[in-house]
């Protein structure tokens, strides 16, 4: 049971040193920038990759930083617009850590000593490009569609030099508003929530959701209480006139709120130690209370359901919380991308991922929206964990009649 309130404290302790320098993403890329090879059928594809990604960094994979005069802070990718053989080759003799095909979409074709947290950021830039190319391609038709549509009228002429300019200036001034609001990743003068998420802080968001449900054995230990075959207390429980059902929330609430404060306690930890999770505390803390609640009743669940030993039934409290938070990209970032593609169900049940991708709508997206689709999905999971343990309990009941 101490257990349980120490390693929380430890983990996201060992977690915040692991990560190192989280206040300021910016250090470890300007001494090792991510190294791509861009590869090409189309030129022009090209070009416009590589003049997005000189808004994060420069040209040139040889080029190394003799000096601190010429570092920069600014430089978080050094590219390379060569063919595909060639792009193998720099990959193969790690002179590169990834190969980027400029395309429709774009994709990382092949990639190599990339990090976890290098390839987040490598996500987040092609990312950012995609919706500039949407943005761009939306604003062309807009134009194109009040000032082109009548083609007979613009071969007259009619659409005299001095308006074309000005459609065209100001469909460059649209696309420079949009590209800045995308590509500030790492804006330091800017308070909004409505910020790019750093790749840190996605890695921190599945941190906090694993401690919130970490909590699922004390759901186990508290059925061992009130049942016979499990525990000595649980024998002597069974022996007393009271149901199984007012004994379970006699057992029950006390450890719930006792955890659910824990969280909270956690929560305000992870402030102390300079992690900025976003202004909305109260959904925050919601959030948390909640995938607390659901680690809980899931752990109660599986104590009232099924009746081999107290031991395997442990083993199981530690191993799911694991198994969650691997899917939630605890471990390997991409994984809520496979599971999302090959077991959506999963995806969409795991309490982990709900915690994890709830904080992250809160950081991210300025309405509550998709925050409150998180919340619908934990209070169903809390609501079918509850009817189990209920199920299981006065089944248990009945057998012992």
């Amino acid at each position: 049971m101490m257990w349980n309130f120490i390693f929380p404290f430890v983990f996201i302790s060992v977690f915040f040193l692991a990560l190192g320098n989280f206040s300021d993403p910016t250090a470890e890329f300007s001494k090792d920038p991510v190294k791509l090879a861009i590869v090409a059928s189309d030129q022009q594809e090209a070009d416009n990759l590589a003049e997005f990604l000189d808004n994060f960094g420069e040209e040139g994979i040889a080029e190394q930083t003799k000096s601190e005069e010429t570092s920069s802070d600014d430089v978080f990718i050094k590219y390379q617009l060569t063919d595909a053989e060639n792009a193998e080759q720099m990959l193969a003799d790690q002179a590169v850590q990834a190969v980027v095909k400029a395309g429709n979409p774009v994709e990382i074709l092949a990639y190599n000593d990339l990090s976890k947290v290098k390839s987040s950021l490598l996500d987040q830039f092609l990312e950012s490009y995609e919706s500039i190319r949407k943005t761009t391609t939306m604003i062309g038709d807009r134009y194109a569609d009040e000032k082109f549509s009548d083609l007979a009228s613009f071969a007259g002429s009619q659409l005299s030099e001095q308006e074309f300019n000005a459609i065209i200036e100001q469909t460059k001034m649209d696309i420079l508003a949009k590209h800045e609001e995308t590509v500030d990743l790492f804006s330091d003068e800017s308070e909004s929530t409505e910020l790019s998420t750093s790749p840190l802080l996605i890695y921190f968001f599945a941190c906090i959701a694993y401690i919130a449900f970490y909590p699922l054995n004390t759901g186990v230990t508290t059925l061992t209480e009130i049942t016979a075959n499990q525990s000595g207390v649980g024998l002597r429980n069974s022996a007393t006139p009271i149901s199984k059902t007012k004994m379970f929330f006699a057992v029950f609430i006390p450890r719930w709120i006792i955890h659910c404060i824990f969280t909270l306690v956690i929560y305000l930890y992870v402030n102390l130690l300079g992690v900025n999770l976003g202004d909305n505390y109260l959904q925050i803390i919601v959030l948390l209370m909640l995938g607390t609640t659901s680690a809980v009743l899931t752990g109660t669940a599986i104590g009232a359901l099924f009746n081999f030993n107290t031991g395997l039934k442990m083993g199981i409290s530690i191993a799911l919380p694991l198994v969650f938070g691997f899917a939630s990209g605890m471990m390997y970032n991409g994984m809520p991308r496979i599971i999302a593609q090959y077991i959506p169900w999963f995806n969409k049940m795991n309490p982990i991922g709900i915690i994890s991708k709830g904080l992250y709508m809160l950081y991210s997206d300025p309405t509550f929206v998709r925050f409150n689709q998180q919340i619908f999905n934990l209070l169903i999971i809390i609501g079918i964990m509850f009817i189990l343990t209920i199920f299981g309990l006065r089944r248990n009941s009945y057998e012992s009649i």
